[in-house]
């Protein structure tokens, strides 16, 4: 397997040196998870849950608005459970953020429901998004919103790449019993990234 091939599957489940790189390459790409924060828009006292939170950015982001609530995030890399616990570490520390290792399709169990769920470049290494789907909406308060962010990065992308994903995310919503769902598009380089905001009807 070449070099290459290696560093594109640490965007899949970051480990080793090349892990630390992939989660230094995520960390510089922050806009996408700070932009589906501003699009939740939650509260100070709001439970949210971040499927794949990688380098933390997004939960960093969280924390700066869900300051007296409870944030939990879910990664199955190491590596970046580390990345993540050290930028967030204050946040940790305070009971406020809670990392975990977890694969989406068998998310742990919690005390608590979740008013927002959000993911970042995620939803594509999900083995199968529906069912995935349905277990976050069994963790999630009714009328809960749920947002799935896509920039999608493979060779010759373009902005009607960007659409088609967008409607398969939301083919996959709807099939999981969501409803409401919103597409917003943010102008980025080298192609467009959309957030999909679905509600937990």
């Amino acid at each position: 397997m070449g070099l290459l091939k290696r560093f594109t599957l640490q965007f899949r489940m970051p480990h080793g040196f090349l892990g630390w790189v992939a989660g230094y390459l995520m960390s510089k790409g922050g806009k996408k998870s700070r932009w589906t924060v501003s699009l939740l828009n939650p509260e100070r006292d709001d439970h949210v849950l971040e499927v794949g939170f990688g380098p933390g950015v997004g939960i960093e982001a969280l924390a700066e608005t869900v300051d007296k609530g409870y944030i939990a995030g879910i990664d199955i890399s190491e590596v970046m459970l580390k990345q993540a616990s050290d930028r967030n570490r204050e946040a940790i520390s305070k009971g406020l953020v809670d990392l975990m290792l977890a694969d989406v399709s068998s998310p742990p169990s919690f005390d608590i429901k979740f008013d927002h769920i959000m993911s970042v470049n995620n939803i594509i290494f999900w083995e199968e998004p529906v069912l995935a789907l349905n277990k976050l909406r069994q963790l999630m308060n009714p009328n809960g919103k749920i947002a799935i962010t896509m920039q999608p990065l493979m060779k010759g992308a373009n902005d009607e790449t960007v659409k088609e994903v967008a409607n398969e995310i939301e083919g996959y919503l709807k099939e999981a019993g969501f409803s409401e769902i919103e597409f917003h598009y943010k102008a980025m380089k080298p192609v467009n990234c959309v957030c999909v905001i679905a509600v937990n009807s």
